[in-house]
């Protein structure tokens, strides 16, 4: 519990520092607007440095208002087409099931859909979660969209569900394994380099049933555990 709050804390710190970055936007009576950083102020004049490097000098006579105002993002994020995600972390287990083996695992998964709008994209995912007595293979759908529109850093909800595969290697005693459900819901954060791509952090919830069969005894697995991810977005 202390992980996942630390972990959510993180999130949205992340997200509140990003979207809370200010720039100095000067409005001038002509109509022009400048966006920089203010380096100089007197009752005569305003100096702005903009990004690439020039300094502006206003005289206060020219001037309409100087504001402080989020960032101007200086691409157009994608809002439809081809989507993919790629994520890799643990799963962070309170309790497991198999054998009394209380331990962490470790997952990469992958998502490639199409994106009908920055709120909603439908995708199909595969991958590889490695508990620590068996070896499951994921087949699912996700449904995933962005929460907000604007700002440097997006945060955005995820909801998986399919089936998985369980790979392990049947063992000497005889014991057969079989996948089963699987289902995941969370929360992360985007940060886009460009219009299409960028870096992503996630944390949820995943669920995943498993059986396994010895001495012609069925043995039901149940891995609930805390997802923490991170990758990148195309």
């Amino acid at each position: 519990m202390r992980i996942s709050l630390l972990i959510l804390f993180v999130l949205f710190f992340v997200g509140a520092v990003a979207q809370g970055k200010k720039e100095t936007v000067v409005y001038l009576k002509n109509g022009s607007v400048i966006r920089g950083q203010l380096v100089g102020s007197s009752d005569q004049q305003t100096r702005i440095l903009t990004q690439d490097g020039s300094i502006w000098s206003f005289n206060k006579a020219e001037l309409d208002s100087v504001r402080a105002e989020k960032r101007f993002r200086n691409f157009a994020y994608k809002t439809k087409g081809f989507a993919h995600f790629s994520e890799l972390g643990p799963l962070v287990a309170g309790k497991t099931t198999v054998d009394g083996v209380t331990t962490a695992a470790f997952s990469f998964q992958t998502v490639n859909g199409y994106k009908f709008n920055q709120f909603a994209m439908l995708g199909f995912g595969t991958g590889v979660d490695l508990y620590a007595t068996q070896t499951i293979v994921p087949l699912f759908a996700s449904f995933r969209g962005d929460i907000a529109t604007n700002g440097t850093v997006l945060p955005f909800y995820f909801i998986d569900a399919g089936y998985a595969a369980n790979i392990t290697q049947d063992s000497q005693a005889g014991e057969d394994f079989k996948g089963g459900l699987l289902y995941a819901a969370g929360i992360g954060v985007k940060i886009p380099f460009n219009r299409s791509a960028g870096f992503l952090l996630s944390i949820g919830y995943r669920y995943q049933a498993t059986q396994s069969i010895r001495n012609q005894d069925q043995i039901d697995t149940k891995y609930r555990r805390l997802a923490i991810r991170a990758g990148f977005f195309l």
